[in-house]
This record gives C-alpha cells, sequence and structure tokens, in this order.
C-alpha cells in the first residue's frame, strides 16, 4: 500500500525515503505529460514520412508512463481490477510493442542498405519476442505490488536469460546501429540504463529501466531539430 504522503513530496522537502530516486504517479505523469509536449516539437520538424514511427516514440512512452502513473492511483486505492488491466496494459508496452516497434521505427528511418538489413534481422526476432509475450500474458496475466517504493511487475518468464538478451537487442541495437549520430547516442544513454536498473534495481528493474528510457527518448528531438546527417563510424562502409 502507498504511503499517506506522497513521494515526491518526501522528495522535496528532504525527508528520508527508502531508495534514492523518487519514483510515483506524480513521477509518471510528469515525465509522460513533458513526453506529449516533447513529441509534438518533434512532429513539427518531420520532413519526411519514413520518419515518423521514430518521432511518435516520446508519444510511446508518454501512453506508457500515463499507463503506470494510473496504475500508481488504483494501488494507492487497492482496486483490484484497475490494477489487472492497467498492470497488464503496461506489460504489454514492455513486452509486445518494444520489442516489435523499435526496430520497426528504426528500419524505416535507416537509409544505409547494409545496416537497414541488421535491423531487419533484429526486427524479426523482436516479434518473435512479441508473440512470446503475447502467450505468456495469455496464459499467467501480470501482477503488481510496490517494492521499495517501486511498481514490481510480478510474471514468471521461462529461459530468463535468454529472453533479457533478446529484449536487449530488440529494443537498445537497433538505436546503436542506426547511421544517425544522436539516434546511436540515444541507443548508447538507453542500454547504459538498462545494465544500472539491471544491477542496482534488479527486482523492479522494469520500472526502472522504463522510466529511465522515457525521459532519455527526449534526446530523439535532437535527431530531428538540425539537419539529419549520416556519421562516419566504425560501422560506416567505405
Amino acid at each position: 500500500m502507498l504511503e499517506s504522503d506522497s513521494f515526491l513530496d518526501k522528495c522535496a522537502a528532504g525527508l528520508p525515503t527508502k531508495i534514492t530516486m523518487c519514483f510515483s504517479a506524480e513521477a509518471s505523469f510528469i515525465v509522460g505529460g513533458s513526453l506529449l509536449v516533447v513529441g509534438t516539437a518533434i512532429i513539427g520538424k518531420v520532413n519526411e514520412r519514413k520518419d515518423y514511427p521514430v518521432a511518435l516514440i516520446p508519444f510511446v512512452f508518454a501512453a506508457q508512463q500515463i499507463t503506470e502513473g494510473l496504475l500508481w492511483i488504483s494501488l494507492a486505492h487497492n482496486n483490484l481490477l484497475t490494477q489487472f488491466w492497467l498492470g497488464n496494459l503496461y506489460g504489454s508496452f514492455v513486452g509486445i510493442i518494444w520489442p516489435l516497434y523499435a526496430p520497426l521505427a528504426i528500419y524505416f528511418a535507416e537509409t544505409d542498405a547494409y545496416r537497414k538489413k541488421i535491423i531487419g534481422l533484429i526486427g524479426i526476432a523482436g516479434a518473435a519476442l512479441s508473440v512470446y509475450t503475447v502467450i505468456e500474458l495469455t496464459s499467467q496475466p501480470v501482477t503488481v505490488e510496490i517494492i521499495n517504493q517501486h511498481i514490481y511487475y510480478e510474471h514468471n518468464v521461462h529461459a530468463y536469460p535468454l529472453i533479457i538478451l533478446l529484449y536487449l537487442l530488440a529494443t537498445c541495437m537497433p538505436f546503436i546501429l542506426s547511421s544517425f549520430r544522436k539516434l546511436r547516442l540515444t541507443g548508447y544513454i538507453i542500454t547504459l540504463g538498462f545494465v544500472v536498473a539491471f544491477s542496482i534495481y534488479t527486482t523492479t528493474f522494469v520500472s526502472v529501466w522504463c522510466f529511465f528510457a522515457a525521459v532519455a527518448s527526449a534526446l530523439i528531438f535532437f535527431h530531428f531539430a538540425g539537419s539529419i546527417n549520416k556519421p562516419l563510424s566504425l560501422f560506416e562502409r567505405k
């Protein structure tokens, strides 16, 4: 059960908390609302149709964070039915939408044929992961609880080490393989966040990492802010 005083209020007042980061309904709504603003600004800078899937990434993260904000509220009021639907909607963002959407968005934006081919293969792995998640959520829905001021999404995953590696491949590697410097930077930061969240917040890392990745997705604005140029890199073919 959530404590009566909001966690953000405690953080602002400098009161002791169980962790060093502040997560709550307010935090999720602030990030979600901010990403709606950022996403709107990005859409205004899109010049080519192929770039719209990447431009929409902050909007998808906004929807995910708003879902978690509503979930915080349902947990505070012990509304079990709402918790069930919001928890599994959030789980669908994590396990179904992102493994499929991330490589697809980068694939459409990519202009280099060699990179595009690799990202396409990663997309196939991501699609398989999404199908796997659909089957798993159908047979075993997600349950949620609060642990150390984070939301813990409980769901038993078979072959967990393999699944987590495939997930990292599908959601982070397409950004890192991109020809575009700022998309690659976004990929590096999201991957770093994955490693840190998994290492420190092992039990609740899904919520922590998705919160961090949502914030990092605002960097996509800088991809569209100026002229979009491809950098030379170790992957660039002569």
